[in-house]
């Protein structure tokens, strides 16, 4: 058995899975998810488990060399945008409507139980070695 970090096999398999270049979406109850979008939902009520916790979780297990956010999370909830800054992301604010688009690409998502919005962060992978 691991030791730490994630235990939960199919979502640790698509993190272990990641290549560079590669997105993945950690998003909130709501968010939708182009059909056939591997997704681990992980949502078992609402607010559990949150975005912050499963970001915190996940981001520790990934090196990620962009990210992207919707722009209202910047006022709408700036608990979340601190917390990812807190994290290392530098996410670039987008249009809600070009967030969803660029979420339809992702390689697979993890649906939180998180009942705030706009909680919501698309990653690009990087690679875990100088080039």
């Amino acid at each position: 058995m691991k030791r730490t970090g994630i235990i939960h096999s199919e979502l640790a398999g698509l993190i272990a899975g990641l290549r560079h270049t590669d997105t993945f979406v950690i998003g909130d109850a709501g968010l939708p998810l182009a059909p056939g979008t591997p997704c681990i939902d992980l949502g078992y009520r609402y607010g559990q488990p949150s975005f912050i916790d499963v970001a915190r979780t996940v981001l520790a297990e990934v090196v990620v060399e962009q990210s992207w956010v919707s722009t209202p999370v910047l006022e709408l909830n700036a608990e979340v945008h601190a917390v990812l800054l807190e994290l290392g992301l530098r996410p670039m604010p987008i249009d809600h409507g070009a967030f969803k688009a660029l979420a339809r690409d992702a390689k697979f998502a993890v649906r939180t139980g998180e009942d705030t919005v706009y909680a919501n962060v698309i990653c690009q992978a990087g690679v875990a070695f100088n080039p």
